[in-house]
């Protein structure tokens, strides 16, 4: 079966990476979350897309740069989660741990490399409680070859938006098993049988286009990572029930 995860956040949520917007992914029966997590610098991994936060005045915040007390000062937020704060990596194990969910970690370490963040997400799996559920993804794949070198139990999957030639046989020369491409790149010839072919588990970032969907469920890949994971979730129930949807038409709201 296809799983549906939340793109850090859910239908009519803008603010992604906020506690708010995680909950109301678990809320919608979302089967994951794929979050995005940056080092402070004082050795706390915080939930962020990007690590430069604009403030008021257009002075900008480097997280690798600030401590953790500094982005608690940040009020983040939209019209659906109100104010709320940038939240710890662990706030959200805690969140996820009793609900059963799956969880991505996305490892942001390219624009700004941190000093042993490696390390730190090492530790952090171990005292999350949901390790068994929680899938490390970066776009620098040496930072996943390191953490399964530190821990051959870290289920690790890499990242990539285009260009590879034969992606499976790159991954599995450097031991890893699961990639997670951007959905463009499986429409090359051949590409997505590649993937198959190899048994490599493969999750496609980021789908909104219920067409798509119908397409991947149908391919029966292994996961779509979405920022509306309660449509992909209403697409894939109908297909589970025998009656695909028809061709260009949305799927009912499935939210609870």
């Amino acid at each position: 079966m296809t799983l549906i995860w939340a793109h850090a956040r859910s239908t009519g949520v803008t603010a992604a990476n906020t506690l708010e917007s995680y909950a109301q992914a678990v809320q919608e029966g979302a089967d994951g979350i794929e979050l995005d997590v940056h080092l402070t610098r004082d050795g706390h991994l915080v939930c962020l897309h990007d690590g430069r936060v604009p403030l008021p005045g257009g002075k900008i915040l480097t997280v690798g740069d600030a401590s953790v007390s500094d982005l608690a000062q940040i009020v983040v937020g939209d019209e659906t989660t109100g104010p709320t704060r940038v939240p710890l990596l662990e706030e959200v194990y805690d969140l996820l741990a009793p609900t059963g969910l799956q969880l991505n970690v996305e490892v942001k370490n390219l624009l700004h490399r941190y000093p042993g963040i490696t390390g730190r997400i090492e530790r952090s799996l171990r005292g999350s409680g949901m390790r068994d559920r929680i899938v490390v993804s970066s776009f620098q794949h040496s930072l996943l070859t390191e953490l399964r070198e530190r821990d051959g139990r870290i289920q690790t999957a890499a990242l990539y938006a285009d260009g590879l030639i034969d992606p499976w046989a790159y991954f599995s020369r450097i031991g890893i098993t699961q990639a997670h491409p951007h959905f463009a790149t499986l429409q090359d010839p051949g590409v997505l049988e590649g993937f198959h072919e190899a048994e490599m588990t493969l999750r496609v970032w980021t789908v909104d286009d219920p067409r798509l969907w119908e397409r991947f469920i149908t391919a029966d890949i292994g996961g779509i990572i979405t920022n509306d994971p309660a449509g992909a979730l209403a697409v894939r129930d109908q297909f589970a029930l025998g009656s695909a949807p028809e061709p260009g038409i949305t799927a009912p709201d499935r939210r609870r």
